[in-house]
Protein backbone atom coordinates (compact mmCIF):
# COMPACT_ATOMS: atom_id res chain seq x y z
CA UNK A 1 0.00 0.00 0.00
CA UNK A 2 1.29 3.50 -0.49
CA UNK A 3 1.70 5.64 2.49
CA UNK A 4 0.17 8.55 3.03
CA UNK A 5 2.37 11.53 4.21
CA UNK A 6 1.19 13.15 7.33
CA UNK A 7 3.31 16.43 7.03
CA UNK A 8 5.27 15.59 3.20
CA UNK A 9 4.01 15.51 -0.20
CA UNK A 10 6.16 12.91 -2.45
CA UNK A 11 8.95 15.26 -0.98
CA UNK A 12 12.71 14.61 -1.27
CA UNK A 13 13.89 18.36 0.37
CA UNK A 14 14.28 18.14 4.35
CA UNK A 15 12.51 21.22 4.80
CA UNK A 16 11.75 22.62 8.52
CA UNK A 17 10.80 25.96 10.65
CA UNK A 18 11.22 27.70 13.24
CA UNK A 19 11.04 25.81 16.87
CA UNK A 20 8.47 28.93 18.14
CA UNK A 21 6.27 27.75 14.85
CA UNK A 22 6.05 23.93 15.54
CA UNK A 23 2.97 24.15 17.52
CA UNK A 24 0.71 27.06 15.90
CA UNK A 25 2.07 26.83 12.64
CA UNK A 26 2.31 23.32 11.65
CA UNK A 27 6.20 23.56 10.91
CA UNK A 28 9.03 20.92 12.01
CA UNK A 29 12.04 21.55 13.82
CA UNK A 30 14.60 19.96 12.30
CA UNK A 31 16.09 22.74 10.33
CA UNK A 32 15.42 26.41 8.74
CA UNK A 33 16.67 25.83 5.16
CA UNK A 34 19.80 27.82 4.68
CA UNK A 35 22.19 29.83 7.40
CA UNK A 36 21.27 33.28 5.21
CA UNK A 37 18.29 35.10 6.56
CA UNK A 38 16.15 35.27 3.36
CA UNK A 39 13.65 38.17 3.07
CA UNK A 40 10.67 38.75 1.53
CA UNK A 41 11.00 41.34 -0.77
CA UNK A 42 13.45 38.65 -2.05
CA UNK A 43 10.35 36.17 -2.53
CA UNK A 44 9.12 39.02 -4.82
CA UNK A 45 11.94 39.60 -6.63
CA UNK A 46 11.07 36.11 -7.96
CA UNK A 47 7.95 36.59 -8.55
CA UNK A 48 8.59 39.45 -10.53
CA UNK A 49 11.79 37.92 -12.45
CA UNK A 50 9.47 34.85 -13.41
CA UNK A 51 6.61 36.33 -14.52
CA UNK A 52 4.38 35.92 -11.68
CA UNK A 53 2.52 39.20 -11.09
CA UNK A 54 1.56 39.27 -15.06
CA UNK A 55 -0.95 36.48 -14.66
CA UNK A 56 -1.79 36.93 -11.00
CA UNK A 57 -4.22 38.63 -10.76
CA UNK A 58 -4.23 40.11 -14.19
CA UNK A 59 -4.81 36.56 -15.73
CA UNK A 60 -5.87 34.44 -12.37
CA UNK A 61 -7.45 37.07 -10.01
CA UNK A 62 -7.56 34.09 -7.57
CA UNK A 63 -4.21 34.82 -6.29
CA UNK A 64 -2.68 38.30 -6.26
CA UNK A 65 1.38 38.25 -6.50
CA UNK A 66 1.73 42.29 -6.81
CA UNK A 67 4.07 43.45 -4.37
CA UNK A 68 1.41 45.46 -1.90
CA UNK A 69 -0.68 42.43 -2.15
CA UNK A 70 1.32 39.36 -2.13
CA UNK A 71 2.52 38.50 1.51
CA UNK A 72 -1.33 39.32 2.70
CA UNK A 73 -2.77 36.75 -0.46
CA UNK A 74 -0.08 33.91 1.00
CA UNK A 75 0.62 33.77 4.23
CA UNK A 76 -1.66 31.52 6.43
CA UNK A 77 -4.56 31.49 3.30
CA UNK A 78 -6.20 28.34 2.21
CA UNK A 79 -5.27 27.74 -1.21
CA UNK A 80 -8.19 27.26 -3.82
CA UNK A 81 -6.84 25.31 -6.81
CA UNK A 82 -6.25 22.69 -3.46
CA UNK A 83 -8.80 23.72 -1.27
CA UNK A 84 -7.26 21.00 1.35
CA UNK A 85 -3.98 23.19 1.36
CA UNK A 86 -2.72 26.73 2.35
CA UNK A 87 -0.80 28.84 0.14
CA UNK A 88 2.14 29.18 2.76
CA UNK A 89 2.36 27.21 5.69
CA UNK A 90 4.88 29.66 7.86
CA UNK A 91 7.92 27.27 8.68
CA UNK A 92 6.79 24.26 6.48
CA UNK A 93 7.40 24.67 2.69
CA UNK A 94 6.23 21.10 1.73
CA UNK A 95 2.77 21.87 2.98
CA UNK A 96 2.93 24.89 0.93
CA UNK A 97 0.98 25.10 -2.01
CA UNK A 98 3.32 28.14 -3.44
CA UNK A 99 6.52 26.23 -2.60
CA UNK A 100 4.89 23.09 -4.31
CA UNK A 101 3.69 24.22 -7.20
CA UNK A 102 6.31 25.46 -8.45
CA UNK A 103 7.95 22.18 -8.71
CA UNK A 104 9.23 21.58 -4.73
CA UNK A 105 8.08 18.50 -4.79
CA UNK A 106 7.89 17.05 -8.72
CA UNK A 107 6.71 13.57 -9.23
CA UNK A 108 6.44 13.37 -12.73
CA UNK A 109 9.74 15.23 -14.81
CA UNK A 110 9.13 18.26 -13.04
CA UNK A 111 5.53 18.45 -12.74
CA UNK A 112 4.07 18.38 -9.11
CA UNK A 113 1.21 16.49 -7.75
CA UNK A 114 -0.99 19.14 -6.91
CA UNK A 115 -1.02 20.01 -10.65
CA UNK A 116 0.72 22.04 -13.51
CA UNK A 117 3.56 23.64 -12.56
CA UNK A 118 4.16 27.18 -12.23
CA UNK A 119 4.99 29.42 -14.15
CA UNK A 120 2.84 27.57 -17.41
CA UNK A 121 4.82 27.57 -20.75
CA UNK A 122 8.02 28.55 -19.28
CA UNK A 123 11.05 26.55 -18.09
CA UNK A 124 10.64 25.50 -14.26
CA UNK A 125 12.19 28.13 -12.51
CA UNK A 126 16.00 28.30 -11.18
CA UNK A 127 16.89 26.13 -8.35
CA UNK A 128 18.49 29.45 -6.53
CA UNK A 129 14.86 30.94 -6.94
CA UNK A 130 13.36 27.43 -5.89
CA UNK A 131 15.84 27.82 -2.74
CA UNK A 132 14.65 31.48 -1.77
CA UNK A 133 11.07 30.17 -1.83
CA UNK A 134 11.71 27.32 0.30
CA UNK A 135 14.25 28.93 2.61
CA UNK A 136 11.59 31.90 3.29
CA UNK A 137 8.83 29.57 4.07
CA UNK A 138 10.88 27.56 6.50
CA UNK A 139 12.77 30.44 7.99
CA UNK A 140 8.96 31.69 8.89
CA UNK A 141 7.55 33.29 5.90
CA UNK A 142 8.21 36.83 7.72
CA UNK A 143 7.28 39.87 6.57
CA UNK A 144 10.06 43.00 6.16
CA UNK A 145 9.56 43.60 10.00
CA UNK A 146 10.55 40.17 11.14
CA UNK A 147 7.36 38.98 12.12
CA UNK A 148 5.26 36.28 10.94
CA UNK A 149 1.68 37.31 9.83
CA UNK A 150 -1.20 36.42 8.11
CA UNK A 151 -3.79 34.34 9.91
CA UNK A 152 -2.62 31.73 12.44
CA UNK A 153 -2.45 27.58 10.17
CA UNK A 154 -2.61 25.28 13.36
CA UNK A 155 -2.55 22.11 10.96
CA UNK A 156 -1.16 22.30 7.06
CA UNK A 157 -3.97 20.72 5.81
CA UNK A 158 -4.44 17.35 3.98
CA UNK A 159 -1.65 17.28 1.44
CA UNK A 160 -2.45 14.34 -1.50
CA UNK A 161 -1.23 10.91 -0.89
CA UNK A 162 2.01 10.25 -2.07
CA UNK A 163 2.28 9.06 -6.11
CA UNK A 164 6.03 8.62 -5.86
CA UNK A 165 7.24 5.46 -7.86
CA UNK A 166 3.73 4.30 -8.29
CA UNK A 167 3.49 2.89 -12.16
CA UNK A 168 1.36 4.55 -14.49
CA UNK A 169 -2.10 3.18 -15.29
CA UNK A 170 -3.05 1.00 -18.48
CA UNK A 171 -6.05 0.99 -18.05
CA UNK A 172 -9.72 2.94 -17.97
CA UNK A 173 -11.39 1.11 -15.53
CA UNK A 174 -10.70 -0.71 -11.91
CA UNK A 175 -12.41 -0.73 -8.79
CA UNK A 176 -11.09 2.14 -7.08
CA UNK A 177 -13.44 4.98 -6.14
CA UNK A 178 -12.66 9.29 -6.38
CA UNK A 179 -14.86 11.29 -4.49
CA UNK A 180 -14.56 15.47 -4.00
CA UNK A 181 -16.21 18.28 -4.37
CA UNK A 182 -15.28 20.88 -6.92
CA UNK A 183 -16.01 24.74 -5.74
CA UNK A 184 -15.31 27.92 -7.72
CA UNK A 185 -13.51 31.13 -6.70
CA UNK A 186 -16.27 32.43 -4.19
CA UNK A 187 -15.33 28.95 -2.54
CA UNK A 188 -19.23 27.89 -3.29
CA UNK A 189 -20.14 24.93 -4.96
CA UNK A 190 -20.03 24.14 -8.68
CA UNK A 191 -23.18 22.09 -10.59
CA UNK A 192 -22.59 20.58 -13.62
CA UNK A 193 -18.64 20.52 -13.38
CA UNK A 194 -16.45 17.90 -15.36
CA UNK A 195 -14.04 15.92 -13.50
CA UNK A 196 -12.30 13.99 -16.29
CA UNK A 197 -9.66 10.97 -16.08
CA UNK A 198 -6.81 10.83 -18.53
CA UNK A 199 -4.43 8.44 -19.23
CA UNK A 200 -0.66 8.96 -19.64
CA UNK A 201 1.49 6.94 -22.35
CA UNK A 202 3.95 7.76 -25.13
CA UNK A 203 1.82 6.40 -28.16
CA UNK A 204 -1.15 8.68 -26.99
CA UNK A 205 -1.39 12.27 -29.02
CA UNK A 206 0.15 14.59 -26.66
CA UNK A 207 1.24 12.22 -24.14
CA UNK A 208 -2.21 11.95 -22.78
CA UNK A 209 -6.01 11.38 -23.42
CA UNK A 210 -9.20 11.83 -21.98
CA UNK A 211 -11.59 8.61 -21.51
CA UNK A 212 -13.82 8.75 -18.98
CA UNK A 213 -16.32 11.72 -16.53
CA UNK A 214 -18.02 11.94 -13.67
CA UNK A 215 -20.23 14.97 -13.30
CA UNK A 216 -20.93 17.16 -9.96
CA UNK A 217 -24.66 17.41 -8.50
CA UNK A 218 -25.93 20.67 -6.98
CA UNK A 219 -23.90 20.86 -3.95
CA UNK A 220 -20.62 20.28 -6.08
CA UNK A 221 -19.96 16.63 -5.23
CA UNK A 222 -18.77 13.76 -7.64
CA UNK A 223 -17.94 10.45 -7.62
CA UNK A 224 -15.95 9.12 -10.20
CA UNK A 225 -16.20 4.94 -9.62
CA UNK A 226 -14.34 2.30 -11.52
CA UNK A 227 -11.14 3.87 -11.28
CA UNK A 228 -8.53 1.88 -12.19
CA UNK A 229 -5.27 1.08 -10.42
CA UNK A 230 -2.22 3.06 -10.66
CA UNK A 231 -1.10 6.40 -11.66
CA UNK A 232 -3.18 8.54 -13.77
CA UNK A 233 -4.39 12.37 -14.24
CA UNK A 234 -7.43 14.59 -12.94
CA UNK A 235 -8.82 17.27 -14.35
CA UNK A 236 -11.82 19.73 -13.44
CA UNK A 237 -13.86 21.57 -15.86
CA UNK A 238 -16.36 24.27 -15.30
CA UNK A 239 -17.81 27.45 -17.69
CA UNK A 240 -15.86 30.42 -18.20
CA UNK A 241 -13.13 28.76 -15.32
CA UNK A 242 -9.62 27.86 -15.30
CA UNK A 243 -9.23 24.55 -15.20
CA UNK A 244 -7.25 22.48 -12.54
CA UNK A 245 -5.21 19.37 -12.59
CA UNK A 246 -4.35 16.84 -10.58
CA UNK A 247 -1.86 13.82 -10.01
CA UNK A 248 -3.05 10.51 -8.29
CA UNK A 249 -2.52 6.99 -7.75
CA UNK A 250 -4.96 4.40 -6.35
CA UNK A 251 -4.14 0.81 -4.77
CA UNK A 252 -6.66 -1.64 -6.07
CA UNK A 253 -9.76 -1.08 -4.83
CA UNK A 254 -8.76 2.23 -3.03
CA UNK A 255 -11.23 5.01 -2.30
CA UNK A 256 -9.42 8.55 -2.78
CA UNK A 257 -11.06 12.05 -2.21
CA UNK A 258 -9.76 14.73 -4.39
CA UNK A 259 -11.13 18.37 -3.78
CA UNK A 260 -10.81 21.33 -6.74
CA UNK A 261 -11.39 25.05 -6.89
CA UNK A 262 -11.77 26.66 -10.17
CA UNK A 263 -10.47 30.17 -10.49
CA UNK A 264 -12.64 32.16 -12.87
CA UNK A 265 -11.55 32.92 -16.09
CA UNK A 266 -10.33 36.45 -16.57
CA UNK A 267 -9.34 36.48 -20.07
CA UNK A 268 -12.61 35.87 -22.64
CA UNK A 269 -10.65 33.49 -24.61
CA UNK A 270 -11.37 30.67 -26.16
CA UNK A 271 -14.96 30.52 -27.55
CA UNK A 272 -16.87 27.81 -29.36
CA UNK A 273 -20.33 27.83 -31.40
CA UNK A 274 -22.39 25.67 -33.68
CA UNK A 275 -21.65 22.17 -31.78
CA UNK A 276 -22.78 19.17 -33.87
CA UNK A 277 -23.71 15.39 -32.92
CA UNK A 278 -24.07 12.93 -35.77
CA UNK A 279 -24.03 9.37 -35.34
CA UNK A 280 -20.65 9.14 -33.90
CA UNK A 281 -19.36 12.23 -35.36
CA UNK A 282 -18.63 15.14 -33.27
CA UNK A 283 -17.91 18.50 -34.29
CA UNK A 284 -18.03 22.33 -33.27
CA UNK A 285 -16.23 25.68 -33.99
CA UNK A 286 -13.30 27.26 -31.90
CA UNK A 287 -12.45 30.37 -31.94
CA UNK A 288 -9.52 32.23 -30.17
CA UNK A 289 -5.75 32.03 -29.60
CA UNK A 290 -3.16 29.61 -28.26
CA UNK A 291 -5.73 26.79 -28.31
CA UNK A 292 -5.25 23.37 -26.57
CA UNK A 293 -5.60 20.18 -29.00
CA UNK A 294 -4.89 18.23 -26.00
CA UNK A 295 -8.35 19.54 -23.68
CA UNK A 296 -11.18 20.59 -26.42
CA UNK A 297 -13.33 17.96 -25.22
CA UNK A 298 -17.07 16.78 -26.11
CA UNK A 299 -18.47 15.02 -22.39
CA UNK A 300 -21.46 12.76 -22.68
CA UNK A 301 -22.53 12.99 -18.85
CA UNK A 302 -24.87 9.81 -19.30
CA UNK A 303 -22.71 7.60 -20.51
CA UNK A 304 -19.40 9.18 -18.61
CA UNK A 305 -17.00 9.39 -21.38
CA UNK A 306 -15.09 12.39 -22.86
CA UNK A 307 -13.83 12.59 -26.61
CA UNK A 308 -10.64 15.22 -27.49
CA UNK A 309 -11.88 16.95 -30.38
CA UNK A 310 -9.08 18.14 -32.86
CA UNK A 311 -8.04 20.62 -35.48
CA UNK A 312 -4.61 20.65 -37.82
CA UNK A 313 -2.42 22.67 -35.89
CA UNK A 314 -4.42 23.37 -33.20
CA UNK A 315 -5.60 26.23 -35.34
CA UNK A 316 -9.37 27.85 -35.07
CA UNK A 317 -12.13 26.56 -37.24
CA UNK A 318 -14.08 23.54 -37.26
CA UNK A 319 -12.81 20.73 -35.02
CA UNK A 320 -14.15 17.33 -34.67
CA UNK A 321 -13.89 14.00 -33.19
CA UNK A 322 -15.74 10.37 -33.77
CA UNK A 323 -17.10 9.12 -30.00
CA UNK A 324 -16.40 5.37 -29.94
CA UNK A 325 -19.95 4.80 -30.70
CA UNK A 326 -23.41 6.03 -31.73
CA UNK A 327 -24.48 7.78 -28.35
CA UNK A 328 -27.89 9.74 -27.25
CA UNK A 329 -27.17 12.66 -26.21
CA UNK A 330 -27.07 15.39 -24.41
CA UNK A 331 -23.70 16.24 -25.29
CA UNK A 332 -21.75 18.70 -23.68
CA UNK A 333 -18.80 20.79 -25.79
CA UNK A 334 -16.06 22.84 -24.68
CA UNK A 335 -12.97 24.64 -25.55
CA UNK A 336 -9.80 25.08 -23.72
CA UNK A 337 -6.17 27.46 -24.19
CA UNK A 338 -3.09 26.56 -23.49
CA UNK A 339 -3.41 29.17 -20.67
CA UNK A 340 -5.87 26.54 -18.76
CA UNK A 341 -8.89 28.92 -19.87
CA UNK A 342 -12.24 27.36 -20.46
CA UNK A 343 -15.23 28.16 -22.58
CA UNK A 344 -18.54 28.49 -22.13
CA UNK A 345 -20.23 24.69 -22.10
CA UNK A 346 -22.03 24.45 -25.22
CA UNK A 347 -25.03 21.36 -25.08
CA UNK A 348 -26.23 19.45 -27.74
CA UNK A 349 -30.02 17.68 -26.83
CA UNK A 350 -31.12 14.29 -28.39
Amino acid sequence: MRRRPVLSLAATIVCVGLALLVASCGGNDDDEGSGTPVSFSQVVSVFQSNGCQGCHPGVNSSLDLQDAKAYDDLVGIKALEDPDLYRVVAGDPENSFLYLKVGGAPVIADIPAVGSRMPPGAPPISAEDMKIIHDWIAQGAKQEDGTTGGPEVTTPGTPPPSVEGTASSSEQKGNGTITGTVIDQARKPIAGAFVTLLLQGSTLQGGEEHYRVAVTDSTGKYTLADAPEGRFLLKAYAPRSIYVSRIVALDEGETEAVNFGLPTRIVPNPTISKPAVSGKSLSMTVAGSNLDGNYTLAVNPKAGITVELHNADNAPGRWSATSPSALPGPWVFLGVDEQCNVSDFLTVEG
